[in-house]
């Protein structure tokens, strides 16, 4: 084909000066410039390739119209559109090749071999799946790979070679429609007929193999089978290496980013965290070097890399590292959702709430909160493209973001936060009651938390009291959600009993003895409604701190509100799992 090329101004002046004796060779010399080449030659560039193609095409469109209209011209015709529409599906106009297939196939009086009518129902199966038909391409797919299969008893040299690339595309179909068991099975079929292929004869199939052999590895990582995916990835790292590595660096790289990142999750699936951890830093590289080469693609597949390798890192507590890792994720996010908000926007807030939950584990409380104020505006701006898709983990962010305030002293910041999380919460459960009650009655708790560390305690008591009676409703309706809330429902009453004892000492401290007597009435109603340890204690003390600090007015208040005497308490230790009594 070198040769061909560099010759091909030769055959172009002869088609200028006589195109009824010149257009033939040139038609023929364009065709094999866009004849398949060994597969480990570099291919020529697909705008070249495109170019050819469109050359061909209009010459032999010549032809047939105005200069040799004999029905071999008409088949050549139809193989350079044939050419014509592989070239588009090479620089992605996909519409284009659909259309230029069809022309092929409606040129009159071309005649089309079995073989030649299987390619093209592969191609067109090609072009529906890239354009998105998918139902269509998977019927063409299994019209494609019976058209192949009859060949095979005649075509014994050929045929097994373009059957084995119909049956990736259509494992490929199955598995984008979410049918993976049944692309699995597809694609161990396909990988039989691969390994029973003579070596002579598998140069022409070397990149379908690496791809079939990678998505294999894929799907039954999908599919849970991590000890298949194992095996069979060690043959596609061999497939997806060396030679063919070199030759075609920009269609097998990918191939092998995505490989390694399946192979880290097999393993740690697998719990081989070591080798996982060595296998994502693998796919780190890879990713790094194919960014080189290609930014676009390259950058993408260095998120997907870089969030693989901050798990394992997590998962072996190597915290440092992890750090780094999600910081530079964070950066590459954020320059990407410049460019595409749509796309990156959300994982962006993503790595920026894992970045958080980083920071907070090192309690480096001031990064947390600011990390965690970029995930919860990156959240919104999602929320506000997608709202179904995004309010639920803004209301999370948000609550996180009141803890997190909290705990580094700015009380008013987190009672924004917390008002803003409980009233999406809210208006969430609207639409979906089972779901996010539970979760309003937990922000609520956060809410609460917030408002007693600002010093509002009337409304802080509001919030736990609506808190507990929300998750004592779960508790009451499902047994298996309310052990689940168990551990809230605890945190919630605690909290509450902290507030009572605070707002009861406020009143005490400004001489409002009956507004501390109330309070005092509500602590002592919680300890009749939980037999939690820390509650009683809290209660204990709050009344003999009362009395002794302010002695009679107190009690006075007591009777007057209630008509009985100040409460006195007797704590008799029983067996473990037993209730204390109160007196």
């Amino acid at each position: 084909m070198g040769l061909v090329r560099t010759l091909l101004p030769l055959p172009r002046a002869a088609a200028r000066l006589t195109p009824r004796l010149g257009g033939p060779l040139l038609g023929a010399a364009l065709m094999r410039c866009l004849a398949p080449g060994w597969v480990l030659l570099r291919p020529s560039p697909p705008t070249l390739r495109l170019a050819w193609a469109e050359e061909a095409v209009a010459v032999y469109r010549a032809l047939v119209e105005t200069e040799d209209p004999r029905p071999r011209h008409r088949g050549l015709l139809a193989r350079s559109l044939t050419q014509h529409a592989t070239a588009l599906l090479l620089v992605g106009r996909y519409e284009e090749a659909l259309t230029a297939l069809e022309a092929a196939r409606a040129v009159p009086g071309a005649r089309w071999s079995p073989a030649q009518q299987a390619s093209v129902l592969h191609l067109r199966a090609q072009a529906q799946f890239d354009v998105g038909r998918l139902d269509e391409a998977l019927a063409s797919t299994g019209d494609c790979v019976t058209a192949y299969r009859a060949l095979m008893p005649a075509r014994r040299e050929r045929a097994p070679a373009h059957l084995s690339g119909a049956l990736r595309t259509y494992a490929l179909v199955l598995g984008t429609l979410g049918r993976t068991e049944e692309s699995v099975a597809v694609y161990e079929e396909c990988t039989v007929a691969l390994r029973a292929m003579p070596l002579r004869k598998l140069g022409p199939v070397l990149l379908v193999r690496a791809r079939v052999l990678s998505e294999l590895t894929s799907g039954l990582r999908h599919l849970g089978r991590y000890e298949d995916a194992l095996t069979v990835g060690r043959e596609a790292r061999e497939a997806t290496g060396g030679a063919l590595m070199w030759a075609l660096p920009d269609s097998v790289r990918p191939l092998r980013v995505r490989l390694l990142v399946d192979l880290a999750r097999c393993h740690q699936a697998a719990g081989d965290l070591p080798t996982a951890r060595t296998t994502a830093g693998e796919a780190v590289a890879e990713a790094r070097a194919l960014a080189d080469r290609d930014r676009a693609a390259g950058e993408q597949w260095l998120t997907v890399t870089l969030n693989c390798l901050a798990d394992l890192l997590g998962e072996l507590e190597e915290h440092v590292e992890e750090l780094g890792i999600l910081q530079e994720l964070v950066d590459l996010c954020s320059s990407l959702t410049a460019e595409n908000p749509e796309f990156y926007g959300p994982h962006l807030a993503e790595h920026l709430e894992r970045l958080a939950d980083c920071h907070r584990a090192s309690e480096d409380h001031r990064s947390a909160v600011q990390v965690t104020e970029r995930s919860a505006t990156a959240y919104r701006q999602a929320a506000d493209r997608d709202p179904d898709a995004y309010e639920p983990q803004l209301a999370r962010v948000l609550a996180n973001l009141s803890l997190r305030r909290s705990d580094d002293g700015d009380a008013d910041g987190a009672v924004t936060a917390a008002r803003e999380a409980v009233a999406l919460t809210r208006r969430l459960a609207e639409s979906d009651w089972q779901t996010y009650h539970v979760l309003t009655g937990r922000r609520l708790q956060i809410l609460g938390r917030a408002l007693r560390r600002s010093g509002a305690h009337p409304a802080a008591v509001t919030c736990y009291e609506e808190a507990e009676s929300v998750l004592q409703d779960v508790r009451e309706g499902d047994a298996a959600e309310a052990d689940r809330q168990a551990s809230a429902l605890a945190a919630t009453r605690s909290g509450l009993a902290i507030t009572l004892d605070a707002a009861a000492r406020a009143h005490l401290s400004a001489d409002r003895p009956a507004e501390a007597v109330a309070t005092l009435g509500s602590l002592l109603a919680l300890t009749r409604r939980t037999d939690r340890t820390d509650v009683h204690a809290r209660c204990v003390t709050a009344f003999a701190d009362a009395r002794a600090e302010h002695g009679e007015p107190v009690v006075q208040a007591w009777a007057q509100e209630t008509g009985e005497g100040f409460p006195t308490f007797v704590y008799r230790y029983r067996l473990p799992g037993s209730s204390v009594v109160q007196r």
